[in-house]
């Protein structure tokens, strides 16, 4: 079995040190080991602190199970050095006697950063896939600066687009009246993500780290259904296109267009998810980063057919062509 791993992400400022600090000190029962790009930042309570290992290496096990520990070359060799349970010092000792090693490890992404490589590493690199996977990104995101970070940046729109769960943070520092819009549009930059507004990053962690049941595929459609409902939203070039259709497609059509989109110029293709009616049943698809995953689903596929297509330089027009063209006679865009 493998160990999942949550991606936290999010501009400097947006919260993601406090968020991470929450999850090392609280006792909330789950192994965690703590991936951050600078350990010093933290100030983790020295006395939370059970063993350090040698001094000029980051590297803390914390009283209530969990450990930290800094990017030391870079992040593949970091997550392998958690899984091995051979490993040496701290982590090797820790690893050894937590019978198992971390229930879960959590990564925080520098400031600035696009998710997109680091997901991309979890995607595409075979042996790290054996070791573990990835269960979910979280942006954290400042409610009193997102929007002047939409227009001025590219990296706040992006960190948007990745994620599965969106933190609306600092929400005390805005109007009250305020709230409903911002989460409107985040809703709106991307339908796909679950969204919280909190104060401090006080969030459930169980909501946070992924921790209920898991999506059947009737769960999996209605939530695509809710999502193609929403506005059509174009900010710093980032939009998001629902397309939706009560015909059966095409499903070797949907494989190449999809595959064409992925690749074609002038756009950014950054998450494509949904669940389309094909003649053997459903077709599920996963997109992030530079990569795409087609899933067959046997049996009663969907009434309708859903895909939620998230990123920059997207052509409503020209995707309803290429809908229509695998078989989404009736389709619609929003």
């Amino acid at each position: 079995m493998t160990t999942p791993v949550t991606l936290i992400s999010g501009f400097l400022g947006s919260g993601k040190t406090t968020l991470v600090q929450r999850i090392l000190e609280e006792s909330h029962g789950v192994r965690c080991a703590v991936i951050v790009n600078e350990f010093g930042a933290l100030g983790v309570d020295g006395d939370l602190v059970v063993r350090r290992e040698a001094e000029g290496s980051a590297v803390v096990e914390l009283a209530n199970g969990c450990i930290c520990c800094e990017i030391q070359e870079d992040l593949r060799e970091t997550l392998t050095q958690l899984t091995e349970p051979g490993g040496g010092g701290l982590v090797g000792r820790w690893l050894r006697r937590s019978d198992g090693g971390p229930e879960r490890i959590l990564v925080e992404a520098s400031g600035a950063a696009s998710p997109g490589p680091a997901v991309q590493t979890f995607l595409l690199d075979e042996g790290l896939a054996e070791r573990v996977h990835l269960d979910g990104v979280v942006t954290l995101l400042h409610a009193a600066k997102i929007e002047a970070q939409l227009e001025e940046t590219e990296e706040a729109g992006t960190q948007i687009a990745y994620a599965d769960r969106l933190v609306l943070n600092h929400s005390d520092r805005v109007a009250a009246d305020r709230l409903p819009a911002l989460m409107d549009l985040m809703g709106s930059l991307n339908p796909l993500a679950a969204i919280r507004h909190a104060e401090r990053a006080a969030v459930p962690l169980e909501w946070l780290l992924g921790g209920g049941p898991l999506e059947g595929a009737g769960e999996r459609w209605q939530r695509l259904g809710e999502a193609a409902e929403g506005p059509q939203v174009h900010t710093s070039g980032l939009r998001s296109v629902s397309l939706s259709s009560e015909e059966e497609v095409d499903r070797d059509a949907a494989l190449m267009w999809l595959e064409f989109l992925s690749r074609r110029r002038g756009q950014e293709l950054m998450r494509a998810k949904g669940v389309l009616r094909v003649s053997a049943g459903a077709l599920l698809i996963q997109g992030v980063y530079q990569w795409l995953e087609a899933t067959d689903e046997p049996g009663h596929g969907p009434q309708v057919s859903q895909l939620v297509l998230i990123g920059r330089g997207l052509d409503p027009e020209e995707l309803l062509r290429g809908w229509r063209a695998i078989g989404g006679a009736s389709a619609s865009v929003s």
